[in-house]
C-alpha cells in the first residue's frame, strides 16, 4: 500500500516547495524516515537529527522543507489522507451497493493502519491533539465531505444538511470501531465488527434508496 513514487507536495505544510523531482523524492524520503524513527522510537524520542541520519541526509535538508518535527508529522498525515482517498476511491470504482462501499471504505482505513508506517506513525504521536491539525477534525471532515458525495452521486442518497452530519458522525464511529478491533484478538475483533458494521449501515439508511 506504501507509494514508491513521490507524491504531490504541494499537499504538504512545507517550508520551501522542491522545484525538480529529485527534490520532491528527497521530500518523501525524509517522510518516510520519519515515519520509522516514530514507529520504532515513539515520538519524544524521535528528532530532527535522527530523522536526518535515517534517511542519510544532511540534518540542514530536513529544515529546509520543516522548520520542526511537528510540521513533519502534519506533512506524514496529509500523505495519509491522500493515499487513503486514493485507494478507496480506486476499491469504490466498482463497487454497487451503498453498504458495501461502507465496508471497503472501513477496511481500507483498517488496512492502512496495519500495512503503512505512515498511519502508525500519527498515531504513536498523538495527532488526535488538535494542536497538530490546522483545524480541529480537518481530516475527519474532508473525508466525511468525500464520502458524502459519493453516496449522492453514486447511491441516491438524498444530499442535507443532516445527511453529512450524519455522514461524519459515520465516519468518526467506523475509524474508533477500527481502532478497537485493531488492539483485540482476532476472534473478539471479528465479533466487535460483526456487531459494528450494521450499526453504521442503520445510521445511513434513512437517507439512502
Amino acid at each position: 500500500m506504501v507509494s514508491t513514487t513521490a507524491e504531490e507536495p504541494g499537499a504538504y505544510p512545507l517550508r520551501r516547495m522542491p522545484t525538480q523531482d529529485r527534490a520532491s523524492r528527497q521530500v518523501e524520503r525524509i517522510l518516510d524516515a520519519a515515519c520509522a524513527e516514530v514507529v520504532e522510537r515513539g515520538y519524544d524520542a524521535a528528532s530532527t537529527s535522527s530523522i536526518a541520519k535515517r534517511a542519510q541526509i544532511a540534518v540542514g535538508s530536513v529544515y529546509r522543507y520543516f522548520p520542526d518535527k511537528r510540521t513533519l508529522i502534519q506533512a506524514i498525515e496529509r500523505r495519509n489522507q491522500h493515499r487513503y482517498t486514493e485507494a478507496v476511491r480506486e476499491r469504490l470504482a466498482v463497487v454497487a451497493d451503498w453498504r458495501e462501499a461502507v465496508d471497503v471504505t472501513l477496511d481500507t482505513f483498517r488496512e492502512m493502519h496495519r500495512t503503512d508506517p505512515g498511519f502508525r506513525a500519527v498515531v504513536l504521536s498523538g495527532l488526535g491533539d488538535p494542536q497538530l491539525e490546522a483545524t480541529p477534525g480537518e481530516f475527519d471532515d474532508q473525508h466525511a465531505g468525500e464520502f458524502a458525495e459519493l453516496l449522492a452521486q453514486r447511491f441516491g442518497a438524498t444530499d442535507s444538511h443532516e445527511f453529512r452530519l450524519t455522514v461524519t458522525l459515520t465516519i468518526t464511529m467506523g475509524e474508533a470501531l477500527s481502532h478497537l478491533a485493531e488492539r483485540l484478538p482476532p476472534e473478539d475483533a471479528d465479533h466487535v465488527l460483526a456487531q459494528g458494521r450494521p450499526t453504521l449501515h442503520r445510521l445511513l439508511e434513512p437517507y439512502l434508496p
